[in-house]
């Protein structure tokens, strides 16, 4: 028996697809990376199989109950000219995209690698490559010889954050010339973190716990990959042009990062790992003071107050500081990243 045919439903259920089309159409306007491009075609696709099944039904009860849906069937080819618009708008931002950064939307799902080409502020072009399986052995190596303890699914979760990310990962590396990853689990306790990752002389605190137990970090309970160059603040700005905030205070960091939180290193458990990383590897701290690479750190507080830190090269200790909204120092800026979970 055939199942019956409720025109209020059939009106529901078109009404519900109509604002889906007009929600990928408000989608589809501005810079799109390749994964959202890819979604805006698979949600087209399923919204053409949705629209194309109402005017079947809507035809085919016409014919077996002469009842006129000429309204319904004038509505959904309205819908289905809006359609074939968002096709062509799709098709544009596919060449747009091939042809305006060499970004790849040729690529399979699921590459370990990613190149990406960069052009240099004086128009040099440099090729990037970043490579996740390379990188995680890597990072298994690095958190095995300092003895922490990773969730046993972080491979697989660093692997998934990549591979969810990789046209926006591989779109930060052409804008910002990212050249260096920092793959990290969640819920590491700072406490531990900081004693298992200590450097030469340890650390040099100011107005914080030397344990760090007041300090509070965001978003530190989510395994991570970060992107950031593996350079000093003002090399940063002199190889890349972006701006490192140098004498910028407190408050205006924290504004910074509030905007764009995941466009900055924010918290103390991330430079240490990262200051860590880099000094195992080439025995060079990025965040060396004599070397105006102090960071504030906003994504990180001790109680109301904010935290900052820079390697000493004096004391050879890696100093903690937490300060007032209004401080500023000239040596003292923000570390350009990129954040995806």
């Amino acid at each position: 028996m055939r199942e019956s045919f409720n025109p209020q439903t059939h009106k529901e259920n078109y009404n519900t697809t109509k604002k889906a089309i007009k929600d990928v159409g408000e989608k589809i306007s501005g810079d799109k990376t390749k994964e959202e491009l890819l979604a805006l075609v698979e949600e087209r696709e399923r919204l053409i199989a949705e629209l194309e099944k109402q005017h079947g039904d809507a035809q085919a009860q016409a014919g077996l109950d002469n009842f006129r849906f000429d309204t319904v069937r004038d509505n959904v080819d309205t819908v289905r000219d809006k359609i074939e618009k968002l096709q062509a708008e799709i098709a544009e931002y596919e060449i747009e995209i091939r042809e305006i950064g060499g970004v790849n939307t040729e690529r399979e799902p699921g590459d370990s690698k990613i190149s990406a080409v960069w052009y240099t502020p004086d128009n040099t072009q440099e090729t990037i490559t970043l490579d996740i399986e390379a990188k995680l052995q890597d990072f298994l190596a690095f958190y095995q010889k300092t003895n922490i303890d990773l969730p046993k699914d972080f491979e697989d979760t660093i692997r998934d954050i990549w591979h969810r990310n990789q046209g926006a990962i591989e779109q930060a590396i052409q804008q910002n010339g990212f050249d260096d990853l920092l793959a990290i689990p969640g819920s590491l306790p700072l406490a531990d973190l900081a004693e298992k990752m200590k450097m030469e002389k340890g650390y040099a605190c100011y107005q914080v716990q030397e344990d760090f137990s007041d300090v509070v970090s965001r978003n530190v309970d989510k395994p991570r990959i970060l992107l950031y160059h593996r350079a000093t603040l003002p090399e940063i700005q002199a190889k890349t042009g972006l701006d490192i905030h140098l004498n910028i205070t407190a408050a205006d960091a924290q504004e910074l990062y509030q905007r764009n939180p995941d466009q900055y290193l924010g918290t103390l458990e991330e430079l240490i790992v990262m200051e860590k990383k880099n000094f195992d590897a080439s025995g060079r701290h990025l965040s060396d003071w004599n070397e105006k690479s102090a960071t504030w750190l906003p994504g990180s507080k001790a109680g109301v107050r904010f935290v900052s830190s820079d390697w000493d090269p004096d004391y050879r200790k890696l100093s903690v500081y937490v300060n007032d909204l209004g401080f500023q120092y000239g040596n003292l800026g923000v570390r350009p990243a990129r954040c995806f979970f």
